[in-house]
């Protein structure tokens, strides 16, 4: 039996496919409102006050029991740094980028002024916080992937309208790959940056490449190679990473497992054997659906976590994230089922 391990040691051990004393409980996104009010956040300062950030997003370590603990609080902190307009929301809604570059040349990719913003100096400094203040968890700073990153850069439509264009004209693909690589220096950017300041994982979400969105073939031709770029980035910095692309990925699950992801984090909407047998030997994590942390019931709860754990998930992890109306109960609900399932499996 494997001697009790802290959370950072189970979530690392994972990522190297080495035994665990349980299945690791890990999150995509932690702006749980009930939390945010527990520890005195006030919207929307929370969003770029790194003590407000750390002290909301540590709740799903110390209180529900989730093994990392993960900022910032959404998917827009390098849109806004580059000067994209951005849709705050409010403590239930995450922001929401709404503004566009016309052209590539447009966005300036220069690291101090990049590093110099508000929101990415409180991300900074809350995962500097969360390490000094929680060692034993697994810190992951939550951040863009270069495909979404890409379509905030360009506009999310014009991504979907380009990806198909750009198969079969060469001028269109030369414009795509100008808007992937101005991405992807941000990427590299804020990666050192998250790493520098003490980053045990870094978690991209790359909603944008599902096949809900993109086809396949655009994904294996440009997504996969943009994620493998950064990939070998983070890796040379010493740091492993996770991949988390929405929707029913089954169709582009074995591209995601040659990007060099140590692991892969999928919904709800596939099945957890079929891509983790498609996946072969990188973890696949998840696909608990997030919406039963609001109102499912213990049972149900227990069952579907238990489904995605026979099925050969390496980490329980809900599907596309913790909804902000998400109750610390059924948090903790989560975290008991995943644990009853180790004691009976490992």
């Amino acid at each position: 039996m494997q001697d009790k391990m802290t959370s950072r040691e189970r979530v690392l051990a994972m990522l190297r496919r080495e035994p665990v004393d349980r299945v690791p409980v890990i999150s995509g996104s932690a702006m749980v409102a009930e939390y945010i009010k527990k520890s005195g956040g006030v919207f929307p300062d929370y969003h770029n006050d790194s003590e407000m950030m750390a002290n909301a997003a540590s709740l799903m370590h110390k209180d529900a029991g989730v093994d990392n603990i993960v900022v910032p609080f959404g998917m827009f902190v390098e849109s806004i740094a580059l000067g994209l307009e951005v849709k705050m929301g409010r403590i239930d809604i995450q922001p929401s980028v709404k503004g566009f570059f016309e052209k590539p040349e447009d966005v300036n990719p220069d690291p101090d002024k990049f590093l110099a913003d508000p929101y990415v100096r409180a991300t900074l400094e809350a995962t500097e916080l969360a390490k000094e203040r929680f060692p034993d968890a697994a810190i992951t700073p939550f951040l863009v992937g270069p495909v979404t990153l890409s379509g905030y850069l360009m506009g999310v439509q014009k991504l979907a309208d380009l990806s198909c264009k750009s198969l079969h004209q060469e001028e269109v693909m030369d414009e795509i790959i100008e808007w992937f690589s101005r991405a992807l220096e941000i990427n590299k950017i804020y990666a050192r940056a998250c790493i520098e300041a003490g980053a045990d994982v870094l978690y991209y979400s790359d909603a944008s490449a599902s096949p809900n969105l993109l086809i396949p073939d655009f994904y294996y031709q440009v997504g996969v190679p943009a994620e493998i770029e950064l990939g070998e980035f983070i890796h040379k910095l010493g740091c492993p990473w996770e991949l988390h692309i929405c929707g029913d990925t089954t169709p582009i699950i074995e591209g995601m497992a040659t990007t060099g992801a140590d692991c892969l984090s999928v919904e709800q909407a596939v099945d957890m054997a079929e891509v983790v047998k498609i996946a072969g030997d990188v973890p696949v994590v998840g696909n608990v659906t997030p919406l039963l942390m609001i109102d499912g019931t213990e049972e149900q709860i227990r069952e579907e976590t238990r489904r995605g754990l026979d099925g050969g998930a390496k980490a329980s992890k809900l599907g596309c994230g913790t909804p902000s109306p998400s109750s610390p109960e059924r948090l903790k609900q989560w975290v008991k089922a995943v644990a009853d399932w180790s004691a009976e499996h490992l």
